[in-house]
């Protein structure tokens, strides 16, 4: 077989192939939008490789070049899409001027003074200074995952694969027809398992990140945005456990007044839109710190840490009036929807539950002494 035909079936094909796979994970996570730029990017690399089985069945130089020009994209938009999923900013300057000199040269070579052996060297120095890039993007995380690190293995296993490339065409003799064969018939080989190395790292992160919007999605409250009960226990946990004695963390529960009447006399889309307003107004008055959750209904809580009693009291208050002067507005008529709060300060080693109850009793009492307060626990 000659090596076009493996270029044009093996090569073209896997391309496609992950373009595809990444594709349609893309479409049921779009949030992830750097898996539709590594889609992309498979699917330049298949036409990259479609113009080579084209280029070299009818020995055209023009092809080639074309087909260099769109390899070197394909590794751009992958370099892309790996500084999207760290929240990097692009190198773009960085890989333009590697993109520049690479294709520069290879016309050079290729149209003005004819050496193989030259376009060998610069294309692949070109390809593994771009992949030492990507390697650098995976490797600059301060805490990486191990998918990450198994992807920055494969990615520096990748570069060295670039940088090796040229020594197989100079062992097997220089530049000649059937060396020139060998070379191709290698590289179709080695850029299919580069291609495929680089996917599996790929597809790593992928999933991880995929798990990880799962696990994030049930820990979510939908309607606040706040947590939910099972987000909201264990970083509760691990702040009661960071407590000191002279850095006590605080826990407020709170409780909207009335809202099965406000449920029952506008309807759930009235109740919904009270919760809505509420939890932004938790947000907007808590610390970035600050440990929001929705447990259920109309209840809600929030863990301060390193928070004194009267900082807790003052952030309770001021949500509590927040809340009231723009609960009026949300439904119509004479509703006029408010909120209690109760406020307990961790002892030393004290329980969450504990804790929790502690401040339960504390929003029993505010509702007692006729709801719209906050009370703190003894």
């Amino acid at each position: 077989m000659k090596y076009y035909n493996v270029i044009g079936i093996l090569n073209t094909g896997m391309a496609a192939i992950f373009c595809a796979a990444m594709f349609m994970i893309w479409r049921n996570n779009r949030r992830l939008s750097y898996i539709a730029i590594f889609s992309m990017a498979y699917a330049i690399r298949s036409l990259c490789f479609g113009i080579f089985y084209f280029a070299f069945a009818k020995s055209s130089p023009v092809l080639r070049f074309s087909a260099n020009v769109v390899l070197m994209s394909s590794m751009l938009v992958l370099s892309i899409g790996l500084s999207h999923r760290r929240g990097q900013r692009p190198r773009h300057a960085t890989l333009l001027i590697v993109t520049t000199i690479t294709l520069g040269l290879l016309y050079y070579y290729q149209f003005l003074d004819q050496s193989l052996l030259a376009r060998v060297v610069f294309l692949n120095s070109g390809l593994a200074v771009v992949s030492l890039l990507m390697v650098l993007d995976v490797a600059k995380a301060s805490r990486r995952t191990p998918v990450e690190q198994v992807l920055l293995g494969l990615l520096l296993v990748s570069c060295a694969g670039f940088l090796l490339r040229p020594l197989f065409l100079i062992a097997s003799g220089g530049p000649g027809e059937q060396s020139e064969e060998a070379y191709w018939l290698v590289v179709s080989i080695s850029d299919a398992l580069i291609c495929a190395m680089t996917a599996v790292g790929l597809f790593a992160v992928i999933a991880s990140d995929v798990m990880d919007g799962i696990k994030s999605d049930a820990e979510i409250d939908t309607l606040s945005g706040l947590f939910n009960r099972r987000g909201f226990e264990p970083r509760a946990l691990d702040a009661l456990a960071k407590q000191t004695i002279d850095t006590p963390v605080a826990m407020i529960l709170s409780d909207l007044d009335h809202f099965k009447s406000i449920n029952d006399r506008f309807g759930h889309g009235g109740g919904d839109t009270i919760i809505q307003r509420f939890s932004g107004v938790l947000k907007e008055a808590v610390p970035s710190d600050a440990i929001l959750a929705r447990l259920g209904g109309e209840e809600f809580a929030i863990m301060l840490p390193l928070t004194a009693a009267t900082a807790a009291h003052r952030i309770a208050e001021e949500a509590r009036s927040a809340f009231r002067r723009i609960a009026a507005d949300v439904v119509a008529g004479a509703a006029n929807p408010t909120a209690s709060f109760g406020i307990a300060i961790a002892r030393e080693n004290e329980t969450l539950s504990a804790l929790m109850e502690r401040a339960d009793r504390a929003l029993y009492q505010a509702k007692n002494d006729g709801r719209d307060c906050v009370r703190l626990a003894e």
